[in-house]
């Protein structure tokens, strides 16, 4: 076997997809992002006799000081050697290497064995997200108007508690980040007076396909702002939006799924 994790070329996809498949109770999304991966560069895997048996991945964020590790994945004949340890190690030594800050990554409350992993490797859980699916949708001009709709500065928000969603990718808010989402019309808020009550963040993803994520802060008129993002999907030929947010329940809305929780890891580097 392989010392070291390597990049990942284009010809390991069919062989990594092999055992990518069955991951969760519902399935996986490798196959989804392989390729904008690959694009993107730092997706790494360890083989056996020239076979990818394992493989993970890792997006880099100078502004920020921060990794994001994810995609971790071990073949089940290959699983409990320390192979996702040592890409976790791996991509860490990259980014202190970078004098990065901290690591982050994503585990599902389900993913017991990788929750394991994660604590005795140094991360913390630092929140809890829910996610939830909804279907693009047609809805009428005067169900889905934002009434009192505003750009935001800096000044109005407790940065430190909140992050920009980024394809999966939870990165801290920081100013610059901000005043970016605003320039491009992503920051959705309504306003009583010069009180904010109903905030969120709408992308396209670049990893997944034919999905908007709609990340949501707070608020008072959630279902307006659902409203709103499933007729912007629907105009923009979006299929699939997912909701994700630190809220326990949303409003009732047809076809609204709720999915399991997500843990937000850390670790100081």
């Amino acid at each position: 076997m392989d010392s070291l994790p390597r990049l990942a070329s284009s010809s390991d996809k069919k062989d990594v997809l092999n055992f990518c498949q069955n991951t969760f109770s519902w399935g996986d999304y490798i196959h989804e992002v392989w390729d904008n991966w690959i694009n993107e560069g730092h997706l790494i895997v360890i083989k056996n006799d020239q076979i990818p048996v394992s493989m993970a991945h890792a997006g880099f964020y100078p502004d920020e000081k921060m990794i994001w590790i994810e995609g971790i994945r071990v073949s089940n004949n290959f699983r409990k050697k320390g192979l996702a340890q040592k890409m976790i190690h791996y991509f860490e030594g990259k980014a202190k290497s970078q004098e990065f800050k901290i690591s982050r990554m994503l585990i599902a409350s389900e993913n017991n064995p990788s929750l394991k992993l994660a604590k005795k490797l140094g991360y913390k859980i630092i929140s809890k997200w829910n996610y939830f699916s909804l279907e693009s949708k047609q809805i009428s001009q005067q169900n889905t108007m934002l009434s009192d709709s505003c750009l935001i500065d800096c000044e109005e928000l407790d940065m430190e508690k909140y992050n920009f969603i980024e394809s999966w990718r939870w990165i801290p808010l920081t100013n610059e980040r901000l005043k970016k989402l605003n320039s491009e019309n992503k920051i959705f808020c309504q306003k009583i007076g010069s009180e904010i009550t109903t905030l969120g963040i709408i992308t396209e993803s670049e990893s997944f396909e034919n999905t908007v994520i709609l990340e949501i802060l707070f608020g008072t008129e959630l279902e307006t702002m659902i409203k709103f993002v499933q007729n912007i999907a629907y105009k923009k030929n979006y299929s699939k939006i997912r909701i994700l947010t630190e809220l326990e329940s949303l409003p009732k809305i047809e076809n609204l799924e709720n999915k399991f929780p997500f843990y937000l890891m850390e670790k100081k580097l």
